[in-house]
């Protein structure tokens, strides 16, 4: 399997698992966007590229960022989801990161 077949396929995952999320069927999705139920199913099945146009409306119907659709990471997914959600999280989370990076030692090898 190439690699962008295998990249189209992680991301229509990706949206279907948001869509259930949403508590929406393929029907309910491609009717709140206006397009063919085919094409959301191409989408998810990764059978077809999707462009970050249609990423982008996918993402807005679902209401979640359309970054969260392409990130790897689980993990990170759900905290940049949070931070999307509640904003004001992200000046806690500034802090913490300026605070650990004031205490990394200046030398990659630990040595200042």
């Amino acid at each position: 399997m190439s690699g962008l077949h295998e990249q189209s396929r992680v991301v229509g995952k990706r949206i279907a698992v948001a869509r259930q999320r949403a508590g929406l069927s393929i029907g309910d999705l491609a009717t709140r966007i206006g397009w063919p139920r085919d094409t959301l199913v191409n989408y998810e099945l990764g059978r077809r590229a999707i462009t970050i146009e249609r990423l982008h409306v996918i993402a807005e119907a679902l209401q979640v960022s359309p970054a969260i659709l392409l990130l790897d990471d689980n993990r990170l997914s759900e905290v940049v989801g949070s931070l999307i959600a509640k904003p004001a999280l992200l000046s806690h989370v500034q802090f913490f990161l300026d605070t650990l990076q004031d205490d990394a030692p200046s030398d990659p090898m630990g040595m200042r």
